[in-house]
């Protein structure tokens, strides 16, 4: 089963791209948080805001427009569930095994920026990202655990 919600319509960059990142990134906010409650599954709340908000950030500093966002819930064939965030942009992308690769080496400061999507890492059962026609999507997925408080029912749509 996947349930797909189109969090934003793709947006572009008006005269100000921070001003139109911060509204769109406070209107997918909210879609999530009311998707994720209708879902029953608000002990993801916390988690899911903070991903995608790291996602779109970096789609908007280092993308290019147009950029969107998009929520699934899967249901995997061995029965687990999961709530994966998608931020896609036009940009080349990046390279994720350089960005773990760094994150291991000793002289790896997160002063000097990454801390983003080392929060990603450490928040999202897995996450990912992959080249499309378009550009770029990053994705992380958030494991709903079974028998959890919020740990959610089947949408009904």
């Amino acid at each position: 089963m996947r349930v797909v919600v189109p969090v934003t319509s793709p947006f572009r960059a008006s005269h100000s791209a921070a001003a139109s990142s911060a509204g769109t990134a406070a209107d997918a906010r909210a879609v999530i948080g009311r998707h994720l409650a209708h879902w029953s599954l608000q002990r993801l709340t916390d988690d899911a805001l903070l991903v995608v908000t790291e996602l779109l950030s970096n789609a908007v500093r280092h993308g290019k427009p147009p950029w969107s966002v998009s929520m699934w819930l899967t249901s995997h064939e061995d029965g687990r569930r999961y709530v994966r965030l998608e931020v896609a942009d036009a940009g080349a992308g990046i390279d994720i095994n350089l960005i773990r690769a760094r994150w291991r080496h000793p002289s790896c400061s997160l002063m000097d920026g990454g801390r983003g999507l080392f929060i990603v890492d450490t928040l999202a059962s897995s996450w990912g990202n992959g080249r499309t026609s378009h550009g770029h999507t990053v994705w992380a997925e958030l494991e709903v655990k079974p028998g959890s408080p919020g740990g959610g029912r089947a949408p009904s749509d």
